[in-house]
């Protein structure tokens, strides 16, 4: 089992997650594994993520686990837990909210994933999210009677696909139409090690200053200036830059995970 990852994304690929908080990778999962997945309950799926299958084709792929890499750094920590979000009958749709202990802050220490083994459509409830929200910690209960929102993305996408996301991210199911079968299998992954700039170099090595990218559709002139300042620190801190002494975060009090360098092939 492959678990010398070597890191995917260069500058431009690292500035462009910063300002969006997510990475589609479309087709990275193989059609027989995805057909793997099809009978699979829904719930706690932790037993199923610790198999080695699982751990080669997604946890350790070295597309999805490239990003992680480009991110959280060496020996970033890989699930040992994972939630199947299964719908397979009608259903409203969820609010905007963003996940459990997400923090203000500039770091990136937390990746949480969306898995798709089925194609989703728009009729299928695909997940939402709303691009650059990470740089926003609110009460979640404070945003959940929003509507769509200006520049919102949904997440229709092919089987085999899987999304890397800032954990701060808002993000709802959206309403589902029919009864076809759509699963999301969600984990996460974790910093381990202190940032540095040792992704795929674009560039030069002289790490360049951050490099502006657009104002997003729902964002005021006023609020576009407070997020190129939070980008910019965003990117300080992933460089090495401006890093605090500590890379542990709030959601460490429910990590579930392994480092990289202690994953081993299971013995049968």
């Amino acid at each position: 089992m492959q678990t010398d990852i070597q890191p995917t994304m260069n500058d431009d690929a690292v500035m462009d997650f910063i300002a969006n908080g997510y990475v589609i990778l479309e087709n990275v999962i193989s059609e027989p594994f995805n057909q793997e997945c099809n009978d699979l309950t829904g719930g706690g799926v932790n037993e199923f993520v610790q198999q080695d299958s699982f751990r080669r084709q997604v946890l350790l792929n070295p597309q999805v686990a490239g990003v992680a890499r480009s991110l959280l750094g060496e020996n970033f920590l890989v699930p040992i837990s994972a939630h199947h979000h299964l719908f397979e009958r009608t259903h409203t749709g969820q609010t905007w909210h963003s996940d459990g202990l997400s923090e203000y802050g500039y770091g990136v220490n937390h990746l949480q994933c969306y898995y798709y083994p089925q194609k989703v459509e728009i009729e299928d409830g695909p997940t939402m999210v709303l691009p650059g929200s990470h740089h926003r910690l609110i009460d979640r209960e404070a945003i959940a009677h929003y509507g769509d929102i200006l520049g919102q993305v949904s997440l229709t996408i092919p089987a085999g696909t899987v999304v890397l996301t800032h954990y701060g991210i808002w993000h709802k199911a959206g309403p589902k139409l029919n009864n076809k079968r759509r699963g999301m299998i969600k984990f996460s992954y974790f910093r381990n090690t202190r940032p540095r700039r040792d992704w795929n170099e674009s560039d030069t090595e002289k790490t360049p200053p951050y490099r502006a990218r657009g104002r997003h559709p729902y964002v005021t002139e006023v609020e576009s200036y407070r997020n190129s300042r939070r980008r910019q620190l965003t990117w300080n801190w992933l460089c090495g830059i401006e890093t605090p002494e500590d890379v542990s975060h709030g959601a460490k009090i429910f990590i579930r995970a392994k480092p990289l360098n202690e994953i081993k092939e299971q013995k049968t």
